[in-house]
């Protein structure tokens, strides 16, 4: 007998202002994380991340989360250089980007 398991997910959110972008893969650590859709736990694309995959909003952001991430698949991608709509990304992650955020990363445009 063949197991499965059937999950909804929504569409992707497009928090891109312009094409091109520049991101690195990162493993979410998602010990802080409250926030859940469906039952599970989930970062939202356009959340500032730190190096070691929480959600930083601070001076130490290494990126801008690209697409939704899921606890039980943690493997994002983090924009490095990548022109941001702003008020999309604030909008569906929930987080104010910090100015010292926006500062931490050169190579991003918030427009």
């Amino acid at each position: 007998m063949m197991q499965f398991e059937c999950k909804t997910i929504g569409a992707k959110i497009e928090i891109l202002n312009r094409d091109g972008y520049e991101g690195v893969p990162v493993t979410l650590d998602f010990t802080a994380v409250t926030e859940t859709e469906n039952g599970r736990k989930i970062v939202k694309a356009g959340t500032p991340i730190g190096a070691t995959g929480v959600v930083d909003n601070t001076a130490t952001v290494k990126g801008i989360l690209f697409w939704d991430v899921y606890e039980d698949r943690p493997i994002g991608t983090v924009l490095k250089k990548a022109y941001i709509n702003t008020a999309k990304a604030q909008a569906h992650s929930g987080v104010t980007i910090s100015a010292e955020a926006k500062a931490a990363l050169p190579m991003v445009v918030f427009e």
